[in-house]
């Protein structure tokens, strides 16, 4: 849909069963309710998460790339907040209302225009034209002449009404850029986010805080909204390496923490001295864990040929959604299976195996074009 009908009004459309989804919980009788309307917003999700880096990348310039990028981990743990207050202390049907309210301000969406790389590569140049100076501020610089000629050059040679072939896979440096963003894309999942996301409050509940665990689900909820606005702030100004690395390394060593924390307990050790341990090792691991989500999301962006970026990107979430239902789904019988700790010591352990894979292989894309970034792939540059 993308290569067909843009950026902008499949994106429009994405959020038809998202309100769909929550008009059902409105009026939920039963359970299916609930399943349908579970559905419609994954389909919502897929859109979204597809989408909005794709058009953020496009828009936006090299020098605030990245902080416009993590702009979709910001407002989604805004998200988060949102639903952890609302959903504990107002009554069940009245959450959907204030989440459709919510929603309702996405409409102001229809007054931006489409993406200029997406017009460029219809070959709608003077439409491309408006679209940039449209973001730019409506700016005459000659700065943004000149980077409408270079969009304009980049994306020459590819049309959208060329089909892709597997031609487009053969360059080493686009195999390259396949296998890096996929392992890098896999570790939202594997770093076990959304596991610990999911389960934060019966995590606390297991621990024996002495915090009320939906307190303290909020406190992370929030300390991890800081570490997305920190993430988003120094993305641009430190580059997407020096951030994902000490990210995934310090997320790797509060997990390992929270396994030592759970063993020790079941052991039969007397922790409550040390109560407040999983609570601060686990806030400290979702700060961290804003990069380790957001920054994978636009380095698949930013590495990607324009031609295949958009197919590419919704073939790797096609992959990695099953993954994230296979461990939302199978993260409690395996915790009583195997013990907490263990699975803490393998999201860790994966922590630690990508900042590795990251260190070595991993090229810097903050403020580089995509020709450089090619010449990063193939090491002519750091």
């Amino acid at each position: 849909m993308t290569n067909h009908f843009g950026r902008k009004y499949p994106l429009v459309a994405g959020m038809i069963p998202q309100a769909a989804a929550f008009t059902l919980l409105a009026c939920a009788e039963n359970k299916t309710y609930l399943y349908i309307s579970r559905f419609l917003s994954g389909v919502s999700g897929g859109v979204l998460f597809v989408l909005v880096p794709i058009y953020i990348s496009e828009i936006s310039e090299k020098s605030n790339r990245g902080m416009l990028g993590s702009l979709l981990g910001v407002f989604y743990n805004v998200g988060i907040i949102i639903g952890y207050v609302i959903c504990t202390y107002m009554p069940f049907y009245s959450v959907p209302y204030v989440a459709l309210g919510i929603l309702a301000l996405f409409l102001l969406f229809i007054i931006f225009p489409e993406s200029p790389q997406y017009l460029l590569l219809k070959q709608r140049d003077a439409e491309a034209e408006k679209s940039l100076r449209f973001f730019r501020c409506f700016s005459q610089d000659d700065e943004v002449k000149r980077e409408f000629e270079y969009l304009k050059s980049s994306v020459a040679a590819t049309s959208t009404k060329t089909s892709i072939t597997i031609q487009d896979f053969k360059p080493a440096t686009t195999r390259k850029a396949l296998f890096i963003t996929y392992i890098i894309l896999c570790g939202r999942n594997m770093s076990g986010y959304f596991p610990l996301l999911n389960y934060t409050v019966s995590i606390f509940e297991q621990a024996g805080t002495e915090i009320d665990p939906h307190i303290s689900a909020i406190i992370v909820a929030v300390i991890q909204l800081a570490g997305n606005i920190v993430s988003a702030y120094y993305t641009d100004k430190s580059g997407r390496r020096i951030l994902l690395i000490p990210s995934l390394v310090g997320v790797g060593l509060c997990l390992t923490t929270i396994g030592i924390y759970f063993y020790l307990s079941e052991l039969g050790y007397n922790l409550s001295a040390i109560s407040w341990l999983p609570v601060a090792s686990l806030s400290i691991s979702m700060f961290l864990a804003a990069s380790v989500q957001i920054i994978p999301i636009y380095i698949t962006s930013e590495l990607l040929p324009v031609k295949i970026r958009s197919s590419v990107i919704s073939v790797f979430m096609t992959t990695n959604w099953p993954l994230s239902f296979i461990m939302l789904q199978f993260y409690s019988p395996l915790a009583d299976l195997l013990g907490v700790y263990s699975c803490m010591w393998i999201f860790g352990g994966w922590c630690f195996f990508e900042a590795i894979f990251a260190y070595f292989l991993l090229p810097e894309s903050k403020g580089k074009s995509h020709e450089e970034i090619v010449l990063a792939l193939e090491g002519k540059v750091l």
